[in-house]
């Protein structure tokens, strides 16, 4: 039995044919390239399911299911089905491991600190997603990073003109969470051309959304929460006993150089 620091890593026992599926919300886009990442771990001969389908059914000698996005996390599984879900940003369900739309915070602060050394207060825009207990784990983190985090929750993206006229002068740079509620084209946009005319770094939930003028993004791609979820399935399968919420482990900090000279962002370059 691998023990429990190394649980992520160790061998995946056999699992008898059809004990594992993968359930994925559509089978395009950003789904389809997490699970060819949870296809090329050992669970490639694993049950694939569209849960886009009428009439969408478990088949009854499935044990792990790996889901993927907020339609197939949310589906009604049989008592005793051991749910790995990813890229499903809502509140945990009972009896299920969720792989984290957000980086482990100690490591975000320290590829954030890295890049912008004189970070000392760091505001944190988000609804509802990754929740109150991730903002008191960036607390602690920012404790030992010498940053002070600022709490932003907002109610709607309609809320965010005022909360950054209020943060202007107290805030070193800004980030923003993977929360759907927040994450729309007109409010990229907005933190965008706040954060070029003010010269505060705007750090985006994904390397898309930095690219479409945020600063950097320190973030897991889709493929790596497909790798993350085949990794967690594997460990159930051997016995292991996993957190609610597990951290992707490569991630990877990408600014957007296209900005630099234009948007003054005071980095270390």
């Amino acid at each position: 039995m691998c023990g429990f620091a190394a649980l992520l890593g160790c061998r995946a026992l056999p699992c008898a044919a059809g004990e594992v599926a993968a359930v994925l919300s559509s089978a395009s886009g950003h789904y389809a390239d997490a699970y060819a990442a949870f296809k090329a771990g050992p669970h490639g001969g694993a049950v694939l399911l569209d849960a886009s389908n009428p009439g969408f059914t478990l088949p009854l000698d499935v044990k792990y299911v790996a889901a993927f996005g907020v339609k197939a996390a949310a589906l009604r599984y049989p008592p005793g089905t051991r749910l790995v879900y990813a890229l499903a940003p809502v509140e945990g369900r009972a009896h299920s491991h969720e792989i984290s739309m957000a980086p482990r915070p100690s490591e975000a602060l320290a590829a954030y600190k890295k890049l912008q050394p004189g970070l000392k207060r760091l505001a944190v825009f988000w609804s509802v997603y990754p929740g109150e207990d991730y903002i008191e784990e960036l607390r602690a983190a920012g404790v030992g990073a010498g940053v002070e985090i600022i709490s932003a929750r907002l109610s709607s993206p309609d809320s965010l003109p005022e909360r950054l006229r209020r943060l202007m002068g107290k805030m070193d740079a800004f980030w923003l969470l993977p929360d759907p509620a927040l994450i729309t084209q007109s409010s990229v946009m907005l933190l965008s051309a706040f954060s070029c005319a003010n010269a505060v770094p705007f750090y985006a939930p994904t390397y898309a959304l930095a690219l479409g003028g945020g600063t950097a993004s320190f973030a897991p791609d889709f493929s790596e929460a497909g790798a993350a979820a085949s990794r967690a399935v594997s460990a159930l399968a051997a016995g292991g006993q996993l957190p609610h919420v597990i951290y992707p482990e490569h991630v990877e900090l990408r600014v957007n150089e296209a900005l630099l000279g234009k948007c003054r962002w005071p980095l270390a370059r």
